[in-house]
């Protein structure tokens, strides 16, 4: 019985070290991967408006868990390695890249993250408005993702959040950053006031079954573009979606504002909440590089005066549907930068068709187009129709225009028709979007005066008797 306790102790020793030299498995299967608990890591804090120069770091974690019977490894990296923004730290270890790391069955790890943006660099090739990355993970030859997704500059965020009572967006010298959707409700107004900036993450909305007063100055115009400043970036289209306007809203207004790489413009796709009432003016306002329409609308009621609609991959402006349609004194242009695109840069229509060309359903539908210059490259011109006339509401006109067209049926061209047909335009920098008139150009003194008048042209310079067609009133 003395040599007892000597005796367990060497069964133990036997037990640990047989279970010690017990080779650990590892699953290689390629169907074997690991867990995580989040395809995206969002940072909803304004990061920069961090005190004592300081950048503040908001600490999040992405849980990896290892469903199988036996352990796994996996290795993880930064998708933007040591010039991110964001850090990375696993079981107490920073760093940018971690080889092979050992989850033991049915059990998990966590991985930290953090932002840095920096508040005291506020430019933005440093500090984007939207700070992205991810998180790569690579498991027995798999691969998957965690996006990371935080705020850069100092800015006001509005997250897929909606406006329910009326709100006004003032220039504090803080932009405004969409991501995802704005929704303005019914019965809310939003107003803009001029200079301000809003921009907009990719395939984020301003959505409006309000009203939308966005009133800008020639010198203070409100600017709306996608999240990325950097000057690669400057004039690349599709980086937003757009301002879509839905029933029941109505008497929108949007004046001196420039609107720009997005899908669409303005987009309006539902008749008038108050009958009679229009969907939208615009003003004084450019819209270009949309990779789809600058200006649609289907069953809409829509005012276009001294407005540039330029650069886009289908139509800069589309009447669709029937609707009434007002536009005076505009220029609208495709030119070398025309998306392969194959309609006419203007186009309107009162019959739906299908993909067979057979006729769905026809629709009311008077339009104005008076004054106006439609041009591009499009060898077979310009502006295109589809209508059932019998559904035209008089009085309709499209007269006064300069346009590019071949016009084989004469619609444009008639006798007692005062359009000017296939011009060559002369603009003076069209490739800068500058479409003020050149010396030569066939616009010039050519248009009809409006009633009621329009005093002033894009720029707000004075229009005579005899006015110009277009956005532009000559000086020359």
């Amino acid at each position: 019985m003395k040599q007892l306790p000597k005796y367990l102790f060497l069964c133990l020793g036997l037990y640990l070290f047989a279970t010690s030299c017990k080779k650990e498995k590892f699953t290689i299967d390629p169907n074997s991967n690991i867990n995580v608990n989040t395809d995206t890591l969002w940072f909803d804090t304004v990061f920069t408006k961090a005190n004592l120069g300081a950048p503040k770091s908001v600490n999040k974690q992405i849980l990896i868990y290892n469903p199988y019977k036996e352990s796994i490894r996996t290795s993880i990296l930064l998708g933007g390695g040591s010039a991110s923004h964001f850090r990375l730290n696993v079981d107490g270890e920073p760093g940018f890249e971690f080889k092979d790391i050992e989850i033991f069955p049915d059990d998990s790890i966590f991985l930290f993250v953090e932002v840095h943006p920096d508040p005291n660099n506020n430019s933005p090739e440093f500090n984007p408005l939207i700070i992205k990355d991810s998180v790569i993970f690579n498991t027995n030859g798999n691969q998957s993702k965690t996006m990371l997704v935080g705020w850069g500059q100092d800015a006001h965020y509005i997250f897929r959040d909606s406006i329910e009572t009326d709100t006004t967006w003032a220039n504090d010298k803080l932009p405004i950053v969409v991501y995802g959707y704005c929704y303005v409700k019914p019965d809310v107004k939003l107003t803009i006031e001029k200079n301000m900036k809003i921009h907009f993450a990719p395939r984020s909305w301003l959505f409006v079954e309000g009203q939308l007063d966005i009133k800008g100055q020639k010198d203070e115009p409100i600017v709306m573009q996608g999240d990325r400043l950097q000057p690669d970036w400057e004039e690349t289209a599709g980086q937003w979606g757009g301002i879509w306007i839905s029933y029941p809203s109505y008497g929108n207004l949007i004046e001196h504002s420039l609107i720009k790489n997005a899908t669409v413009g303005v987009y309006c796709d539902s008749t008038p909440g108050i009958d009679g009432e229009r969907n939208v003016t615009i003003r004084k306002t450019m819209i270009r590089n949309m990779s789809f329409d600058g200006i649609s609308g289907q069953e809409s009621t829509i005012h276009v005066e001294n407005c540039i609609s330029t650069n886009c991959g289908r139509y800069t402006f589309l009447a669709a549907q029937g609707g009434n349609y007002t536009v005076l004194n505009s220029t609208f242009y495709t030119g070398g930068r025309d998306f392969s695109r194959q309609q006419p840069t203007f186009g309107y229509t009162n019959i739906d068709r299908d993909e067979f060309g057979r006729v769905l359903r026809t629709y009311d539908i008077q339009y104005t187009f008076l004054n106006n210059i439609i041009d591009g490259i499009q060898t077979d011109g310009e502006i295109g129709q589809d209508l059932e006339y019998s559904k035209v509401i008089a009085p309709s006109f499209v007269d006064y225009n300069v346009i590019k067209t071949k016009d084989p049926l004469g619609l444009y061209g008639a006798s007692g028709s005062s359009n000017i047909l296939s011009p060559n335009m002369k603009y003076l920098d069209a490739s800068n979007y500058n479409f003020d008139l050149d010396t030569l150009s066939p616009a010039k003194n050519k248009g009809v005066l409006l009633s009621p008048i329009i005093p002033d042209d894009y720029c707000n310079r004075s229009r005579i008797a005899a006015p110009d067609i277009g956005a532009y009133e000559s000086q020359f």
